[in-house]
């Protein structure tokens, strides 16, 4: 190895006579490679340097320790689309160690079972849509009335049909941000009532469009919705930007994209209209198909929007985010989950922190459970909710959940819980040693 070429071509060459950098010399020692060793008695700031201003290191780009303060090279994470955040709300997890009885820190619930568009990827639909069905307003108020005592630090109006089709959703969204809950709403948009912006974008978290095209023909394919309703969906969310520009609301704005094969070409269009629109990022997410495969998604697909994916992602300003769900897109291809359905622990252990409520008012601890009574915990309609959450029934679902379900088999590919699960699991199954960090 001394005579290497190649370590040698990739050697630093501190000037030895310069005063700069000195070379430990030790001939007896051979390393593995025929680098220069630094004399590290003779740095700036050691207590053997004998003259520290001409041992600066001054000019000398490779010399580390120098101690000029942080680069800040790591551009910081302004939303996290791609991951969880349970080291924010670590008191819940330490109750669910002690075996405690608490509240999720979030809520995935419907407002209704129907919906006024027919999106070709809508796992909504496998799980029993009901038109006309919606959870009545007395009970969704009474419902967040209790999230608030409960210590609920969430609600996302994110469930199997479309929220705005439910005339509950902007007193349930006011009433929300009275008593400490912040809530969030996933919507096609085209229904949203403009006369209740101000009620919300002053209440509410975020607004999410699912919108999976940036032309009118991808979105009549996708959302199977007229071409002409694109037009009136760019207006209202134009409507909502300019409110809260006028009035410096702080409720974050944004689309979200459904990456099928069928919308591949929408990419880069969709990437051009949310900076068009001034909104606040577009976040292109993979399709999550049902346990039996049901969306028909071959998931290696995704290999070949690769291209599109990065020059859409190049879009991104300082003001406008574009990001791809690279953890889960890239996984289609790389990893057993996708090929074989195994994860990455055994046990679901996430349902009691992020649970989830039908658009009837059915409490399930996840979504792909919707319709099986066995998991059903109570219904909004029939019990309060802090009854239901501090019931014997709603944690003898949870613990069936940790001791019948097979995660590698019974489960949904990119379930909700996942990212939960598997840092949960890693905290159950510690190894040796967890002293030395």
């Amino acid at each position: 190895m001394k005579n290497d070429p190649a370590a040698q071509d990739n050697a630093p060459t501190p000037d030895a006579d310069s005063g700069k950098v000195a070379i430990l010399r030790r001939p007896g020692h051979k390393l593995r490679a025929n680098i220069p060793v630094v004399e590290r008695a003779s740095l700036p700031g050691s207590s053997a340097s004998a003259n520290e201003n001409e041992q600066s290191g001054a000019g000398n780009t490779f010399v580390p320790n120098q101690f000029t303060g942080p680069s800040f090279r790591n551009k910081r994470e302004r939303f996290r689309f791609d991951g969880h955040k349970m080291m924010y709300h670590l008191d819940r997890v330490m109750a669910w160690q002690k075996g405690e009885r608490f509240a999720p820190v979030h809520i995935d619930m419907g407002l209704t079972k129907f919906c006024n568009t027919g999106c070709i990827y809508c796992y909504a639909v496998v799980q029993n849509m009901d038109r006309g069905t919606m959870i009545a307003s007395d009970a969704l108020l009474r419902y967040i009335e209790d999230c608030g005592k409960l210590g609920v630090r969430s609600i996302g109006f994110i469930g199997d049909g479309e929220p705005t089709l439910n005339p509950a959703l902007y007193d349930a969204a006011v009433l929300a941000k009275r008593v400490g809950v912040d809530t969030s709403m996933a919507t096609n948009g085209l229904l949203l009532d403009l006369d209740r912006a101000h009620d919300m974008l002053r209440d509410m978290s975020w607004i999410r469009f699912n919108l999976s095209a940036g032309t009118p023909e991808g979105f009549q394919r996708i959302h199977q919705s007229r071409k002409e309703n694109l037009a009136v969906l760019k207006e209202k969310i134009r409507a909502l930007v300019q409110i809260r520009k006028e009035y410096g609301y702080t409720c974050t704005l944004g689309l979200q994209m459904v990456l099928i094969p069928e919308n591949f070409q929408e990419i880069l269009p969709e990437a051009e209209l949310g900076a068009e629109l001034g909104v606040d990022y577009l976040v292109i997410k993979h399709c999550s198909d049902s346990e039996y495969g049901e969306l028909g998604i071959n998931y290696s697909h995704y290999a070949q929007a690769e291209v599109d994916l990065k020059q859409a992602e190049s879009l991104a300003t300082d003001d406008y985010v574009v990001q791809v769900k690279w953890n889960k897109i890239n996984a289609a291809g790389e990893t057993a989950l996708y090929r074989e359905g195994i994860r990455k622990y055994d046990i679901c252990y996430g349902t009691p922190f992020l649970s989830q409520i039908s658009g009837n008012g059915d409490v399930y601890p996840c979504g792909p459970f919707y319709g099986k009574k066995r998991f059903l915990m109570g219904n909004i309609h029939e019990q309060s909710y802090h009854d239901i959450v501090m019931g014997d029934r709603y944690w003898a679902v949870h613990a069936d959940i940790r001791t019948s379900v097979d995660v590698h088999k019974d489960c949904a590919i990119g379930c909700r819980q996942d990212y939960l699960n598997q840092f949960l699991w890693d905290l159950s199954n510690p190894p040796e040693h967890i002293n030395f960090i």
